[in-house]
């Protein structure tokens, strides 16, 4: 993943909490990280989790749906 990243960071006690946007495709994941975390490990830990997520929606979407969209066991 090359493109441009935003990050939002806010201190929650002894936490920070990280929101992430890829600038692309305005996917987002937000996460908590100790507040003692350099900030260099905070954006590359925000750009692997981004490509995660953009990775499993592409191989989401090359899946057919077969699920009623709600989450827990059908019975």
């Amino acid at each position: 993943m090359a493109g441009e990243i935003f990050v939002e960071i806010q201190r929650v006690g002894n936490a920070l909490r990280v929101a992430a946007i890829d600038g692309t495709t305005a996917e987002e994941v937000v996460f908590q990280v100790p507040a003692s975390t350099p900030r260099s490990s905070i954006d590359d830990l925000a750009r692997a989790k981004l490509a995660w997520k953009l990775k499993r929606a592409a191989a989401n979407e090359k899946r057919p749906d077969t699920r009623s969209g709600r989450r827990g066991i059908e019975v």
